[in-house]
C-alpha cells in the first residue's frame, strides 16, 4: 500500500510540474532573468495557444523555469491583474517567494518556480493580462505576463 501511495504522490507531482506550456510575453519593465518556459495546469487551451481557463472554487498551477542575472537571499513573488494604465495586485497571493522555489537564489543557475494559485469565487468572469515578478532584495527581477480567462464552472464551455 506504501508503494502505490508513493507512485501515486510521485506521479501527482510530475502532472503538476509539467502542466501545460503556455505562450507568455515579457514584462516591458528591466528585468534581470531569463523566463524559458511557463506551464500551467490544467491548460488543455494552451494546445490552442489560447488563454487558459480557470475556473472559480478551482485550483491551477503555475510552474515557470527561469535563469536569474541576479542572486538573492529572499524573493518576493508579485501577481497583477494588468491593464495599459494600471496594475493591480492579484488578491490571496503568498508573496514569500522562497516557499515556491528554492533560495538562495544564484545567479546563472537555472530554477524553477510552481505555486498552486486558488481562483476564488469573488474574481470576476473575464479574460485578463497577468504579471507574474520573481523580485530580489534589489528590486531585481524576472517577469512575464500571461492570459488567463476566469469563468465559472457553469461557463466552462
Amino acid at each position: 500500500m506504501k508503494q502505490l501511495m508513493r507512485i501515486v504522490f510521485l506521479v501527482s507531482l510530475m502532472t503538476i510540474a509539467h502542466g501545460e506550456v503556455v505562450i507568455f510575453r515579457k514584462c516591458n519593465e528591466n528585468v534581470k532573468c531569463t523566463v524559458h518556459e511557463v506551464r500551467i495546469n490544467p491548460c488543455p487551451e494552451a494546445a490552442h495557444n489560447k488563454a487558459c481557463v480557470m475556473l472559480k472554487g478551482t485550483n491551477a498551477t503555475i510552474a515557470f523555469d527561469y535563469t536569474p542575472d541576479f542572486s538573492a537571499q529572499q524573493v518576493t513573488a508579485k501577481v497583477f491583474w494588468t491593464q495599459t494604465a494600471v496594475d493591480l495586485p492579484f488578491a490571496g497571493m503568498d508573496t514569500e517567494g522562497c516557499k515556491y522555489t528554492s533560495c538562495p537564489i544564484v545567479e546563472a543557475h537555472r530554477q524553477t518556480y510552481s505555486y498552486n494559485l486558488p481562483i476564488q469565487q469573488k474574481y470576476p468572469k473575464r479574460t485578463f493580462d497577468v504579471k507574474w515578478q520573481l523580485m530580489n532584495e534589489d528590486q531585481e527581477m524576472c517577469c512575464f505576463i500571461i492570459q488567463i480567462a476566469i469563468k465559472s464552472k457553469k461557463d466552462r464551455n
